[in-house]
């Protein structure tokens, strides 16, 4: 893993303010993060990190570039350097990790059925949406002690018409689940935050364990660092690796049609070429430090070309939600 030191990083932040007040908005960039390079396509590991500007699209210098910002689909060229600090320029459009759709049939796979105890890696969603994502895993209010479920925002609520006890089902609508399946019933979220997650309080229906699907239970909380080799439990994917590319990220994601900006968000990419690391219906999966079973992320969303996982520091969502994970 590489550890930034403090100078570097502090003048990586003042230059990705920059960044952001600049290019965020610019309807041609999604997300900013601080990272490694790449290099036709590659990620080139242990290099001096960047401010990388994503890019839906790619214009070359010229006429080309000088049209697209005539017609409106970018505002500027990013330059090579902001505030002294170098600037990638990575190509990537990301969507939400939710599956939706109509009923889908029921299944062997375990991953979306009814499951005693419950546990992350598992099929959920709430009751007014035909669809998919993952419970992350359990959590215990820490001025209560209640103990919820842990997800997304869009996952558990999805709605700006979300209201406190909106039925939770696992499985998940699009697997299958109705109104016997209720497990738990939304409680509060972090949007406020700037964190797409959201907390779920148990009905007492059925029990939940510390555990990830296919994996080990959940070892504590950590941060994501680059270099970092992680694992996830997800219901689209299940078991899959990656390693973090990037940390300190700001992405601009639409939610039933208003823009909001996320913050603290950790871009994960496959370790190896061609794999798979994650896809719709992930959502609310935990990425863990492979090596410690720590939690280091919350995962919400990705692209398919290139493959890359993006995830929230978990540390935050845990402080917005005023939880703490149960271990």
């Amino acid at each position: 893993m590489m550890q930034i030191d403090r100078t570097t990083l502090s003048r990586a932040r003042l230059a990705m303010r920059e960044a952001v007040r600049n290019w965020i908005y610019d309807p041609n960039v999604m997300l900013i993060d601080l990272g490694w390079p790449e290099e036709e396509g590659k990620v080139i590991e242990n290099e001096q990190p960047h401010i990388r500007v994503h890019v839906k699209d790619k214009f070359p210098l010229g006429p080309v570039l000088e049209a697209a910002i005539d017609l409106g689909m970018t505002h500027a060229e990013i330059p090579p350097t902001i505030n002294g600090f170098p600037v990638d320029v990575p190509q990537g459009a990301y969507r939400l990790h939710q599956w939706f759709g109509g009923w889908r049939r029921q299944s062997a796979d375990p991953r979306m059925r009814s499951t005693t105890p419950m546990q992350g890696g598992i099929s959920i969603s709430n009751a007014y949406r035909h669809s998919y994502a993952t419970l992350g895993g359990p959590v215990e209010d820490r001025e209560t002690g209640d103990r919820m479920i842990l997800s997304n925002w869009h996952v558990l609520a999805g709605d700006w018409r979300a209201r406190r006890g909106w039925p939770i089902y696992q499985p998940g609508r699009g697997d299958g689940g109705r109104g016997a399946d209720t497990v738990a019933t939304l409680s509060h979220d972090a949007m406020s935050a700037s964190l797409d997650a959201a907390v779920a309080k148990l009905t007492g229906v059925r029990q939940i364990i510390n555990n990830q699907f296919g994996l080990k239970p959940v070892g504590g909380v950590g941060w994501a660092q680059l270099g970092m080799e992680v694992i996830k439990s997800g219901r689209r994917t299940g078991v899959t690796r990656g390693r973090v590319t990037a940390i300190e990220g700001i992405i601009r994601m639409n939610y039933r049609g208003v823009d909001r900006l996320i913050r603290n968000v950790v871009t994960i990419e496959p370790r190896t070429d061609l794999a798979q690391i994650s896809a719709g219906g992930d959502s609310g999966s935990f990425w863990l430090e492979e090596s410690t079973m720590r939690a280091v992320g919350l995962h919400f969303a990705g692209s398919d070309r290139p493959e890359r996982a993006l995830a929230l520091d978990m540390q935050p969502v845990l402080d917005a939600l005023n939880v703490n994970l149960v271990i």
